[in-house]
């Protein structure tokens, strides 16, 4: 049985896209970008603000009823009912410490039937250590070393990943458009 590594944020939900209109709009009236707009990941030179108080504004949402609320893609879902008991599943992320349980919760609120497997890379943020043994989440694939496939949205991650001999899947996304739409990796791209 194959394993997929999965990214959560903006593979598995829409978390910037969710964050942005329901959390970050709302509470910068001002602020015109629109979700295609973030064409750079972190966003905080987009939003001309520092890093840090974008930062602490995605953790609070992370933490927030509206990250709760959030639904996965119907497409996704279903691709799941058909395909899910095929491969392994592996949740991995990089947040905050603190965050973390709020991201477990939500996986298994809608992937428990085939996720079995959650890890974390912490995330940099002042005040709190760093991770260890895995600064990254190539150091978590490395040390996995069971790893079929893996589909994140950033480019250092999937770049990382595939220097690891993983068949590795960028997502699209408005800071990553020279990947593939996420129906297009479950159709064509998973065998």
């Amino acid at each position: 049985m194959k394993t997929i590594v999965w990214d959560i944020d903006d593979v598995l939900n829409d978390c910037t896209k969710t964050w942005l209109e329901t959390f970050w709009l709302p509470a910068h009236p001002g602020c015109k970008l629109k979700y295609g707009d973030l064409t750079e990941n972190p966003p905080h030179r987009l939003l001309k603000v520092e890093r840090e108080e974008y930062l602490h504004s995605l953790d609070k949402f992370r933490l927030s009823p509206q990250a709760r609320a959030m639904v996965p893609d119907d497409h996704l879902i279903n691709w799941f009912r058909i395909n899910g008991a095929r491969f392994r599943h592996i949740a991995l992320t990089a947040r905050p410490r603190k965050t973390v349980f709020s991201a477990i919760d939500w996986v298994l609120q809608y992937y428990s039937e085939w996720f079995q497997t959650f890890s974390f890379v912490p995330a940099e943020r002042p005040g709190e250590p760093p991770g260890h043994p895995d600064l990254n989440k190539s150091d978590f694939l490395a040390w996995l070393g069971k790893a079929d496939y893996f589909i994140d949205d950033s480019p250092g991650n999937v770049m990382a990943a595939k220097k690891l001999n993983i068949k590795a899947f960028l997502v699209t996304r408005p800071w990553s458009s020279e990947g593939c739409t996420l129906q297009d990796i479950l159709e064509t791209g998973l065998k």
